[in-house]
């Protein structure tokens, strides 16, 4: 395993703890019956646009997290499986599945090191926000995922786009943080052992291509709840104002990629 991959293993591992409290939180039980709780940036119109119905459909969910998309995705009829690298992540979100009654395989994997995995036994792969900050070669991962993919299958993400990286957080005035081409990794300032990355558009879109994969949709989406802004991952945003560019300059600029890809 990539040493950076690693460290961050030991620090999701660290965590599970503190997201298992997080129990309080509604919405992952809603996942199943109303799967756009789980999608943002048009992913979840894609998934319907390419896959159609999902119904006895594979689908495997790499870099799971907080499992979101897993169970929307066995909400929707598909065959899921679910993989992070962090056993203790996916021990919550087993304890979960069966909660909501969702049969769902949870395999821990590196998505860099699909091992476990046969060639060509998914229709969808899908990754969504907040997994390419975490993995440190993209190359990889896309090889993984084209060789995992049956013919015809599809491998379709949505994560934070590229050109909202480079910005402090801040409304106004808008002011740079660091250049668009300083991709990191950059460590923790908590003290913990942990690299996370700042991908430019180039970085992902090169390497999709080069694993064999054709890419079929480009998805660049605004924002739609003023969250996104608030650093809320889910909940309603509570600051309309932020939505307009006049008033915080960087809801100019696309918040969402989504792309589908296909192996042909």
């Amino acid at each position: 395993m990539n040493d950076m991959h690693e460290a961050n293993r030991r620090f999701w591992d660290a965590t599970a703890a503190e997201w298992r409290l997080r129990d309080r939180d509604e919405l992952w039980r809603r996942c199943p019956e109303e799967p756009e709780v789980a999608f943002e940036g048009e992913a979840l119109e894609t998934i319907r646009e390419f896959l159609g119905g999902l119904e006895g459909k594979s689908a495997c969910v790499i870099g799971s997290g907080d499992n979101y998309a897993a169970f929307a995705l066995a909400g929707l009829g598909a065959t899921v499986t679910s993989t992070d690298i962090s056993e203790r992540q996916l021990q919550v979100a087993g304890a979960r599945a069966d909660r909501l009654g969702l049969e769902i395989d949870f395999i821990r994997a590196d998505a860099a090191d699909l091992e476990p995995f046969r060639d060509g036994i998914f229709d969808l792969v899908c990754s969504t926000n907040g997994f390419f900050v975490w993995i440190a070669d993209l190359s990889r991962v896309f090889q993984e995922v084209s060789r995992i993919l049956r013919s015809g299958g599809y491998y379709i993400f949505y994560d934070i786009h590229p050109f909202q990286r480079p910005w402090k957080e801040q409304v106004q005035p808008i002011e740079m943080a660091k250049p668009y081409w300083d991709v990191g990794p950059y460590e923790s300032d908590s003290g913990d052992e942990v690299y996370e990355f700042n991908w430019t558009l180039a970085d992902i879109l090169n390497p999709l291509s080069e694993s064999g994969l054709i890419v079929r949709r480009v998805v660049e989406s605004t924002a739609v709840n003023s969250r996104f802004w608030q650093g809320f991952s889910y909940g309603p945003g509570t600051d309309s104002s932020l939505m307009n560019w006049k008033n915080n300059p960087r809801a100019g600029l696309p918040a969402w990629l989504t792309i589908a890809a296909e192996r042909p």
